[in-house]
């Protein structure tokens, strides 16, 4: 069982797609890192 769950997860801003579509299943015990430039929307698919 998860403990985290996302289902195609969409964030815009105007026209812009900051976040299109997202999966993501975290279980217990596993670790997870959002890497990329800045701008690309990590920050955003948290919140």
């Amino acid at each position: 069982m998860a403990t985290v769950e996302t289902r195609n997860v969409k964030k815009h801003f105007g026209d812009v797609k900051a976040v299109d579509g997202v999966d993501l299943s975290v279980k217990e015990g596993e670790f997870l890192v959002f890497l990329g430039p800045s701008g690309c929307g990590k920050t955003t698919l948290l919140r």
